[in-house]
């Protein structure tokens, strides 16, 4: 009895080395067959994208005529654009509007934009001419981003659309201003400048606020030299008080201590020299914001020309070498692209580019 069940024992023993065995096996056989699926997408990959990469080539080669003649056909007309169109030219200015938030400065100087179209009125304005009006290409005001909160800008916000209110890395600056005036004719900057911070300064908005702020600077100067000639007042009784003391001690010739009742006499030194830096904050920027907007870099200009003949070359010389492809592409397979139209069917065109690339690369 004991020895059936000794065999049974080495039986299923025997039967369970084989199934492990044989799952090992079946895994280690499926890994292999997945191994060697991903080793022929990715060559099957690379083929098609080599295939794909030759044909291209091959068909850029073979229809370069085409291309290079959309391409100088698109010089042309970029030389002609350009010839057509005034090159202007970029000025750009940095200033502190003081203690007006220069949300107020940016705003009313980006309205002076949406009249570019209207010389007229942009001209009223800016107190010029029609003539002169007409030779401004644009007038904008831009934030400055501050991300590394020193206080000053990494970046201008040109577009006005970089600024994410919602990341707590940017900080939009409330007193930093940067001006960008761009001209047809660049002898025009001095009249324009002189117009634009003109109007600045002529908004009776504008002119409140700057007066409000300069009048409460003005009234905190004054408030604070009373207190500092108040607290100076008090400190020198103190010094006197604790001058009598040490001459009483000196004549006694013993130390005298304070009663508990007497108070303690304090110097108020570090109280007058805080107020007495406030203070000359306050009147340090009293002095040196005049107007309401002071400019810290004048306008200098960033470019000869914003766009220059090269940038017309490449502009419309490249867009028509792209469209010069797509018109030697349709050429070339509008059987094809019929059929597969009339057909619907897909397979048959693709079928019939792999046989013209096969046909091209036993050409060359």
């Amino acid at each position: 009895m004991e020895e059936s069940k000794i065999e049974q024992n080495k039986k299923s023993a025997e039967k369970e080395e084989i199934d492990i065995l044989e799952v090992g096996s079946q895994v280690w056989y499926a890994f292999k067959k997945l191994f060697i699926g991903i080793k022929d997408l990715i060559s099957f990959i690379i083929i098609l994208l080599k295939d794909i990469t030759v044909s291209i080539i091959i068909f850029m080669i073979r229809k370069s005529l085409w291309i290079v003649s959309f391409a100088l056909t698109g010089m042309i007309l970029g030389f002609v654009f350009y010839n057509a169109i005034k090159p202007s030219f970029l000025f750009t200015c940095e200033g502190e509007t003081g203690g007006i938030d220069n949300s107020v400065v940016i705003d009313h100087v980006n309205r002076l934009n949406l009249l570019k179209g209207d010389t007229v009125l942009l001209a009223k304005y800016l107190n010029i001419s029609i003539t002169q009006a007409k030779e401004i290409r644009s007038i904008k005001a831009c934030y400055g981003i501050d991300l590394t909160g020193d206080g000053k800008p990494n970046y201008i916000d040109f577009t006005g659309k970089r600024y994410n209110d919602k990341d707590s890395m940017q900080t939009r600056l409330p007193s930093f201003v940067h001006f960008r005036v761009s001209l047809y004719d660049r002898d025009m900057l001095p009249v324009v400048r002189e117009g634009l911070f003109n109007y600045i300064k002529n908004n009776a908005y504008i002119k409140d606020l700057y007066q409000i702020d300069r009048q409460m600077r003005e009234n905190l100067i004054k408030g604070l030299d009373k207190e500092i000639e108040r607290l100076d007042k008090i400190d020198s009784v103190q010094r006197e008080r604790i001058s009598g003391r040490n001459e009483v001690g000196a004549e006694k010739g013993q130390l005298v201590l304070l009663n508990g009742s007497e108070p303690e006499i304090r110097l108020l030194y570090d109280d007058i020299l805080s107020l007495f830096n406030q203070r000359e904050q306050l009147q340090r920027h009293v002095d040196l914001i005049k107007e309401p907007v002071l400019i810290v870099q004048d306008f200098i200009p960033v470019q000869l020309e914003e766009r220059p003949l090269i940038w017309y070359f490449l502009r419309f010389g490249g867009f028509m070498a792209l469209l010069g492809i797509l018109c030697a592409m349709i050429w070339q397979y509008h059987k094809k692209i019929w059929e597969m139209i009339k057909e619907d069917s897909g397979q048959k065109i693709l079928e019939h580019i792999r046989e013209d690339a096969t046909k091209y690369k036993s050409e060359v």
